[in-house]
C-alpha cells in the first residue's frame, strides 16, 4: 500500500512538473524575464509548467536534472509520445534510484527516463551531491532532450555545429545539439555562444518545452520534397514542399533571409541550389522557417551548381574558368550581388581571392550560378553570362576523362571527353597505372593503346602530372555521340542542360545561329527554330493518366562539331521517345560490386559506371505495361530486389555496396544510356558483431566496424562451426555483441553463422551451469571460481546488475540461478550472465512487465512477458486479478530468456 501511495504521489507532481500551484496569470514576477514572459504564460497555458504558491514563477531559478526530467515526462506525456513499454518501470530501478539519491517525488518519472533511454547509468551521479540536487548544465538538458526526440528524427554526428564556443560542447552531447538546433528548439546566446557547461533556467527550460510542444502537436514532421521552384531572377525565390505529413509549406526566400546546408550541416549553400525533387529537411523558428537543409547525398557541393571546373583567375569583376565537362575556358562577368563559399562556408570575394592566390600551386575546384543577360557590349546588343553565386574547394589534383590519342612511356595525349580539346600530361615518377581495376604498368597500357581505340581517367597534380591513369576499352563517360539520349533540364541561349550518369550537364551552343533544332512531330522530325525548341523544353507537354493530367519530360539527342560544340539537337517527349529515337537498347552484367558513390554503381571486374535511377520498385496503376521503359518516369516499376535483407531499398544497397566488411554480388540490366533498370543483389560474405538474432523470424541484425546495422535474411536453422553452441544459443543475450562471420547460400541467405570472438567468451575458458556459492567463490558446473574485482552482471530475469546482490539471489534457496560466465586464466569471473531457472515465495505485486514476491531471504522483482501473454499463462482474465494473488504462495516458471512466462 505504501508503494501505491508513492505513485500516485509521483503521478501528482508530474501533472504539474513541480509542486507549484500558480497560474500565469497571477504570476509577480515575470515582467523580470521579458523576452520569455509570452513563453511563460504558453506553457502554463498548456499545463507544461507550473509556478510556485506564492504567486512567482522564478523565471532565473536554474533548473535540477530530476526537475528537468519530470518536465520531459510531462511533455512527452501530453504531446502522447509517451513509450508505453517504459512506464511503470520504478520496481526495476528502485535500488540503483535509492542508491544515487534520486528524490522521491521524481523516481517514476527518472525511471521512465532510464527505461526509454532518456538517460543512461552513468548521468544518475549528476543528480545529486551529498543528498543536495544539482542544477543541470545546458547541454546536458539538450542530450535529455535530443534523446526524447529520437525516435522521431534522425540523430547527425553534428559535425555541422556553428557556435562561436563549439569546442566546449562535449562528444557525446554535440549530436544532440545539432538536432535541437536544425529544429530551432535551441540557439546561441547574442553573442553566438551555446554556453554549454551554463545552468538552465526556468524560463530557458520554458522555451525550449513551448518550441518542442508545438513541434510535436503541430506534427511538423520539418522533412518533405520540393515540389516546385520558382527563380525570381536570383532576387528571391519561391518554394512550395510537400511535407511528409502530407502538409504543403509554400515560402518565399533569398539569400539574405535564409541559409541552406548540407545534410550534416558542414557545408553552406545558395537557395539557388536547391532543385524540384529534392530531400529537404526545414528548421521552424515557431511558424517562421529559418533554414533549410538539403538532405540529397550530393556527389560534392559543386555537383548542384550549373556550371562545374577550375578557376584560372578570378579579378577585374571576372572569373577566368575552365569546364569540367569539355576542358574549355570561358569568362564570366560576376555579379555585384554574387554570393562566395570556400570549403562550405561564406565568406567575402576579398577572402576567396586571397586563398586562391595564396593556393596559386593547387587547383581551386568550382561550381558556379549563373544567369545571362542580352546587353549592348561596345556598341552591339549580346548575351552576357553572370555568376550570381560561387563555391570553392582547393584541390591538390583533379581528374579528366577522354579518348587516347598517343601514348608512350614518358606522357600521354588524349581528347577529352564532350570536347575536341586535346590535353597532354607526363608521368609523375610515383604515378599508378591500371587497366580497368587491375593494376597495371606503363608498358601493359602502351600496348593496349596500340591495339585499338582506349579510353583514359588521368588524375593530375598541381605541377600538371598524372600520378593516377586507368585505361580502359570501355568508355568513362559518353558525352560525343549523337546516339545517346538524354533528359532535358532546361535550355538558355548558350547552351542546353541535361541529366547524364546521374549529373547536371550542359553543352554549349557556340552560336545558337549555327545549331539546328528539331522537334518530333509524331510522325517525323521539323526543323525549328531556337524559339520554338526552347518552348517545346519548357512546355508541360501534359498526358492523361487515369483521368488526370501528368507533366511529361522532354528527352533529347544532341550532335556535335568535331565533337566541340553543338550542331543538332533533337527533342521528343517522354511518350514520344521510343518512336523518336527507337527503342533503348539493354545490357546484362552481373558480378561482385566495388562502390556506390556519387549515384553510379562499379563492379570490380569492369571500369564501367552505371547510372542509378531516382527511385525503384514504383507500382504502376492497374493495366500498365511494366515492360514498356519509356513510360512516363514516375509510373515505372523497375524492380531492386536484395535478396538477402528484410528491405529492398536503394539505401540500403549503397551501404552494402560501400560496406568493406560485406560483399555485395549483383545481377544488374541496364539501358543504352547505363541506366540501371533492374538490380537482383545479394551478400556473399560479411562480418561484424552480432547485434541480435531471431531463430524464429529468420532474422540476424549485424552491425559492422563503420557502425551500420543490416538485418539479413536466415534460413531456419544455420549451421555453426563448433559443438560448443548452436543456433539457438546465438539468440541468447550471451552471445549479443560477438563477433561473427556469416555464409551465404545461393539465395542470399545466411547458411552458417561463425562466432570468432564471443563477448562472452573471449577470456581463457567459459563456464556454464546452475550457481551456488563455496564460501566467497562462486560454484559452476562443479567446479569453484573467485570473483573479479570488476566482475559485469548482466540479466534478462532482473535488473539488479551488482555482484553482492547476485550472491544474495544464489544463496537464495527459493530462487534457481544459471549463469554463464567468462573464466579468466586466473580462475576468476570476468563477466557472468544470470537467467532465472525458478523462484518461489509469497505473491506481492505485478506492475506491467514485473512481478514481485517475497522469499524468507529478501523480495525480489523479475522481469515478465508481455502482459497479455502471462495473464493467457495464468488463467486470468484481467490485470486486476493479480491483485487477488497478493499474500499467496506462488511458484514462477521462467521460459528460456529467463523472463517469468507462468505462476
Amino acid at each position: 500500500m505504501k508503494r501505491k501511495m508513492a505513485m500516485a504521489l509521483a503521478a501528482v507532481l508530474v501533472a504539474g512538473s513541480l509542486p507549484a500551484t500558480a497560474s500565469a496569470a497571477t504570476f509577480t514576477d515575470i515582467n523580470e524575464v521579458s523576452w520569455a514572459s509570452s513563453t511563460i504564460q504558453a506553457v502554463s497555458d498548456k499545463g507544461l509548467i507550473n509556478g510556485y504558491e506564492d504567486g512567482t514563477f522564478r523565471a532565473k531559478n536554474n533548473v535540477t536534472y530530476s526537475e528537468a526530467m519530470v518536465m520531459i515526462y510531462n511533455l512527452m506525456d501530453k504531446t502522447g509520445n509517451l513509450k508505453a513499454s517504459a512506464t511503470n518501470t520504478l520496481p526495476m530501478y528502485q535500488s540503483v534510484l535509492n542508491t544515487y539519491k534520486i528524490p522521491t517525488w521524481s523516481q517514476s518519472t527518472v525511471a521512465y527516463g532510464l527505461s526509454a533511454q532518456i538517460l543512461m547509468a552513468a548521468d544518475l551521479p549528476k543528480f545529486t551531491t551529498n543528498g543536495v540536487s544539482n542544477p543541470a548544465t545546458r547541454q546536458d538538458v539538450a542530450v535529455m532532450f535530443g534523446r526524447a526526440l529520437s525516435a522521431k528524427y534522425d540523430i547527425y554526428a553534428g559535425t555541422g555545429v556553428k557556435y562561436n564556443d563549439v569546442w566546449r560542447i562535449s562528444d557525446e552531447a554535440m549530436p544532440y545539439v545539432d538536432l535541437l538546433t536544425r529544429l530551432g528548439i535551441v540557439s546561441g546566446d547574442d553573442n553566438g555562444n551555446f554556453n554549454p557547461t551554463a545552468n538552465i533556467t526556468r524560463a530557458e527550460m520554458a522555451v525550449m518545452m513551448n518550441k518542442t510542444y508545438d513541434l510535436l502537436t503541430n506534427e511538423l514532421a520539418n522533412t518533405g520534397e520540393i515540389t516546385e521552384i520558382v527563380n525570381h531572377d536570383g532576387d528571391y525565390y519561391d518554394i512550395d514542399v510537400k511535407m511528409d505529413n502530407g502538409e504543403r509549406q509554400r515560402i518565399s526566400v533569398s539569400d539574405k533571409n535564409i541559409s541552406v546546408y548540407s545534410k550534416d550541416g558542414s557545408r553552406e549553400m545558395p537557395i539557388s541550389s536547391l532543385s524540384k525533387g529534392d530531400k529537404v529537411s526545414l528548421v521552424f523558428d515557431g511558424l517562421v522557417i529559418t533554414k533549410i537543409y538539403l538532405l540529397n547525398e550530393e556527389a560534392s557541393a559543386q555537383a548542384k551548381y550549373d556550371v562545374t571546373g577550375y578557376i584560372y583567375s578570378l579579378k577585374n569583376n571576372e572569373v577566368n574558368f575552365e569546364s569540367e565537362n569539355t576542358g574549355e575556358t570561358a569568362k564570366y562577368k560576376i555579379d555585384d550581388n554574387c554570393t562566395y563559399y570556400l570549403d562550405g562556408k561564406k565568406v567575402t570575394r576579398k577572402e576567396l581571392e586571397n586563398t586562391i592566390n595564396d593556393n596559386s600551386d593547387k587547383y581551386a575546384y568550382a561550381g558556379l550560378m549563373t544567369r545571362t543577360e542580352n546587353e549592348k557590349v561596345n556598341g552591339k546588343r549580346q548575351d552576357v553570362t553572370y555568376v550570381t553565386a560561387m563555391y570553392v574547394t582547393i584541390m591538390d589534383e583533379y581528374t579528366h576523362t577522354g579518348e587516347v590519342t598517343d601514348f608512350s612511356s614518358s606522357s600521354v595525349s588524349y581528347k577529352m571527353s564532350g570536347s575536341n580539346a586535346n590535353k597532354n600530361a607526363k608521368f609523375a615518377s610515383d604515378c599508378k597505372f591500371y587497366i580497368g581495376d587491375k593494376k597495371s604498368d606503363v608498358k601493359d597500357l602502351e600496348k593496349l593503346a596500340d591495339n585499338g581505340t582506349t579510353y583514359i581517367k588521368i588524375t593530375v597534380n598541381k605541377d600538371g602530372k598524372a600520378t593516377k591513369i586507368i585505361m580502359s576499352e570501355d568508355k568513362f563517360q559518353d558525352t560525343s555521340t549523337v546516339n545517346a539520349t538524354y533528359r532535358v533540364k532546361g535550355m538558355t541561349d548558350d547552351y542546353i542542360r541535361v541529366m547524364e550518369g546521374g549529373e547536371s550537364v550542359e553543352y554549349y551552343f557556340g552560336s545558337k545561329k549555327d545549331v539546328a533544332f528539331y522537334t518530333w512531330d509524331g510522325k517525323r522530325f521539323n526543323e525549328v527554330d531556337f524559339d520554338d525548341a526552347e518552348k517545346f523544353c519548357d512546355d508541360d507537354h501534359e498526358i492523361t493518366i487515369d483521368g488526370k493530367k501528368v507533366s511529361q519530360d522532354v528527352y533529347a539527342r544532341i550532335g556535335f562539331r568535331d565533337g566541340k560544340k553543338v550542331s543538332s539537337v533533337y527533342l521528343a517527349t517522354e511518350s514520344d521517345k521510343e518512336s523518336a529515337f527507337g527503342s533503348s537498347e539493354a545490357s546484362e552484367r552481373k558480378g561482385t560490386v566495388e562502390s556506390i558513390k556519387d549515384g553510379k554503381l562499379k563492379f570490380k571486374t569492369s571500369s564501367t559506371e552505371y547510372s542509378l535511377l531516382n527511385q525503384y520498385n514504383v507500382e504502376p496503376k492497374s493495366g500498365e505495361n511494366t515492360d514498356n521503359e519509356n513510360m512516363y518516369y514516375d509510373r515505372r516499376k523497375y524492380p531492386l530486389t536484395i535478396t538477402s535483407a528484410q528491405t529492398n531499398s536503394l539505401t540500403v544497397l549503397t551501404r552494402m555496396a560501400n560496406c568493406d566488411d560485406v560483399t555485395l554480388y549483383a545481377e544488374i540490366r541496364a539501358n543504352d544510356r547505363n541506366e540501371i533498370t533492374r538490380i537482383d543483389a545479394r551478400l556473399t560474405a560479411a562480418e561484424g558483431k552480432l547485434v541480435e538474432y531471431n531463430k524464429k523470424d529468420k532474422e540476424l541484425t549485424l552491425e559492422t566496424p563503420d557502425g551500420s546495422q543490416f538485418k539479413l535474411k536466415t534460413v531456419s536453422n544455420p549451421k555453426t562451426d563448433s559443438d560448443d553452441y548452436t543456433a539457438e544459443d546465438l539468440e541468447t543475450t550471451g552471445y549479443r555483441g560477438s563477433s561473427v562471420e556469416l555464409e551465404f547460400n545461393n539465395d542470399g541467405e545466411i547458411s552458417k553463422i561463425i562466432v570468432t570472438d564471443s563477448s562472452y567468451n573471449s577470456g581463457t575458458k567459459r563456464a556454464k551451469g546452475v550457481a551456488s556459492l563455496d564460501g566467497s567463490k562462486i560454484k559452476i558446473d562443479g567446479k569453484s571460481y573467485s570473483w573479479d574485482s570488476k566482475t559485469s552482471v548482466s540479466s534478462n530475469s532482473f535488473s539488479y546488475s551488482s555482484k553482492s546482490t547476485l550472491e544474495t539471489m544464489i544463496s537464495d534457496p527459493d530462487v534457481e540461478v544459471y549463469v554463464e560466465a567468462t573464466i579468466s586464466d586466473k580462475d576468476k569471473v570476468e563477466r557472468i550472465n544470470a537467467k532465472v531457472k525458478s523462484a518461489k515465495g509469497e505473491f506481492v505485486e505485478y506492475d506491467n512487465g514485473s512481478v514481485t514476491i517475497e522469499t524468507d531471504k529478501k523480495s525480489w522483482v523479475f522481469n515478465t512477458v508481455s502482459k497479455n501473454t502471462l495473464l493467457k499463462n495464468c488463467g486470468l482474465d484481467d490485470e486486476r486479478d493479480f491483485e487477488k494473488k497478493a499474500g499467496k504462495n506462488v511458484t514462477l516458471e521462467f521460459n528460456s530468456d529467463g523472463l517469468v512466462e507462468e505462476f
